[in-house]
């Protein structure tokens, strides 16, 4: 109830109020129960001293309590809570919900100033207490087909599936299927794998892992699902028929679509079209970057800019007046040539065929690896995109962005916290302009001083750099001592408060993202994370946000306009 009510409007008792259509009533809180105790305590409260103690601090205590009782630790509680005067069903529709995929937590806690770290906690809440198994899912996939009807656990879901139509996939029946194949992954992760009593579950399942992600990593999914019906043979046979069913149709569902909207993308997508296609964008590249470093850190920003704006359609490439491009937060990229020349050569080798943005997402990758990184596959097919608007640069992640803006950022992306952090270090390579970060070494949050998260032996260096009122377009680099090595020193700097942005510094000051760069740098016995592996995982993520396909966009014949 505490829970509920400090998310709807703030800790205010409104849940509290009767009516037809107060907080309430709505289906959230409607199996919420001991409403009484508080008007018990209430009552006592009025008698002994009448008029003072709000009903938001009474329950605030109650919850304080519930834990002691139930053989928790005690911890003082705040109080001075005024009691709210408004109550709303209406309002409880972002209440975190049971189904809610990890990312879309992630953004519902940021929006209340509460972290990852937060959120693992706070639903930790769930060591008392019960749930429910009554909801039902259903999908009216289409009316022209058979449907089998799946019970699992009891007839806890209702699963629909068609089983007689032919494969075709242009059709819009198999496109529905696409999309309600999408949707039963994610009821498999979200509500069923909680409910499998092994602890040794087959399927590398966490919480920063999806089954649908680990079905795409599988080159034999009928294995893998069989495995997981291992897991839950205690279930119908119907179950299992199911399973076998889904195996059928997994390989078409997930190429076609993926979270984020990456459906279509394969690593040998130009295998028979354009079979050169990496050889050749990648001696673009190494031209580029042999006679000017700097080419490689711009390419990688350039990516990463494009795939936060519309997805990765290389709208960041068309000119215009008020394109992308020109657009505050691309002022500086750099790199755009390299684009054009590996575009013009394709267009002589295989015309019409290659997209600007698989182009774009190529270079990224052979930029970090002729600067040190590891390589990775990159899965192509995307289509270039039609619209290109520097207003739609807004939410870009900015350099003085706080942690919760810059994880709400990444979660509306379909990214998590761990490739927030990861993604970040391409910082690792390239600078920044003293206008992005000056603010930070003199008049701080108009503190007249330095912010405090730098390093006091580092902070002469980035002045003498960067003098106050001085020429804001000098570059300073981001990963010092390092600037030009794509290794994990970025993350040791930050340690040392050596970060130069505001942005990169918070994630070694903030405890949510702090986790993962001690990971990162293997330190106090935590379970580590290789950056070079990590770091191709997630721009392959990235890489899959939003991206246009089959008969989206189009493909452009030259990058910087549309045909």
């Amino acid at each position: 109830m505490f829970f509920h009510d400090c998310f709807i409007r703030g800790c205010d008792a409104s849940l509290l109020l009767n009516g037809k259509s107060t907080e309430k009533t709505a289906g959230p809180n409607s199996l919420l129960r001991g409403f009484e105790v508080i008007d018990a305590a209430k009552s006592k409260l009025e008698a002994a001293c009448p008029g003072v103690v709000s009903c938001a601090d009474i329950l605030a205590l109650a919850a304080r309590d519930s834990v002691v009782l139930t053989g928790g630790k005690s911890w003082q509680v705040p109080l001075g809570r005024r009691d709210g005067m408004v109550s709303k069903a209406s309002d409880t529709a972002n209440l975190p919900a049971f189904n809610d995929p990890i990312s879309v937590q992630i953004k519902k806690f940021a929006d209340k100033g509460l972290s990852t770290e937060d959120m693992v906690i706070l639903v930790g809440g769930h060591t008392i207490g019960t749930a429910a198994w009554n909801n039902v899912i259903a999908k009216d996939v289409t009316k022209e087909v058979s449907l089998v009807t799946i019970t699992l656990e009891a007839s806890a879901f209702i699963i629909t599936y068609p089983v007689n139509n032919a494969i075709d996939k242009e059709s819009n029946e198999t496109k529905k299927v696409v999309a309600w194949v999408k949707a039963f992954i994610q009821l498999v992760e979200d509500e069923f794998v909680p409910m499998v009593p092994s602890k040794n579950l087959t399927l590398s399942y966490s919480s920063e892992s999806s089954i649908e992600e680990e079905l795409k990593r599988k080159s034999n999914t009928e294995e893998l699902l069989m495995k997981f019906v291992k897991e839950v043979s205690s279930h119908s046979k119907t179950f299992i028929l199911f399973v076998l069913l889904l195996a059928t149709f997994s390989t078409l569902a997930l190429g076609q679509t993926n979270r984020g909207g990456g459906g279509g993308t394969r690593v040998d997508f130009y295998r028979s079209t354009c079979p050169r296609v990496e050889s050749i964008v990648q001696s673009a590249v190494q031209s580029a970057v042999r006679a000017r470093s700097t080419i490689a850190p711009g390419l990688l920003r350039m990516f990463f800019h494009d795939c936060f704006v519309n997805g990765c359609d290389a709208s960041i490439l068309i000119d215009g007046t008020s394109a992308e491009k020109t657009a505050r937060p691309n002022s500086l990229l750099r790199g755009f040539e390299v684009i054009d020349a590996a575009k013009s050569q394709l267009e002589t080798t295989c015309p019409g065929v290659v997209s600007c943005a698989d182009i774009l997402a190529l270079a990224a990758r052979d930029s970090v690896v002729l600067t040190g990184g590891r390589s990775w596959q990159v899965p192509l097919g995307r289509r270039d995109g039609l619209v290109s608007r520097a207003s739609d640069t807004a939410n870009l992640p900015a350099f003085n962005d706080p942690i919760s803006v810059q994880i709400r950022k990444f979660a509306d992306k379909g990214l998590n916290t761990q490739d927030l952090v990861t993604l970040v270090g391409g910082h690792t390579i390239g600078t920044a302009a003293c206008a992005l970060f000056s603010y930070r070494l003199y008049n701080f949050n108009n503190t007249n001083g330095p912010d405090p998260d730098i390093n006091q032996a580092f902070l002469p260096q980035l002045r003498a750099l960067c003098p106050n009122g001085g020429d804001g377009t000098t570059r300073v680099g981001l990963d010092t001592g390092s600037v030009n090595r794509f290794d994990n020193s970025y993350y040791a700097n930050l340690r040392n408060g050596r970060g130069v942005l505001e942005s990169d510094a918070k994630l070694w000051s903030d405890p949510t993202t702090q986790r993962f760069v001690q990971q990162f740098l293997g330190f106090r016995g935590l379970l580590g994370l290789r950056f070079d592996v990590e770091f191709g995982r997630s721009m392959v993520k990235m890489g899959n946000v939003e991206v246009k396909t089959g008969t989206q966009g189009e493909i452009r014949r030259v990058c910087t306009t549309i045909n």
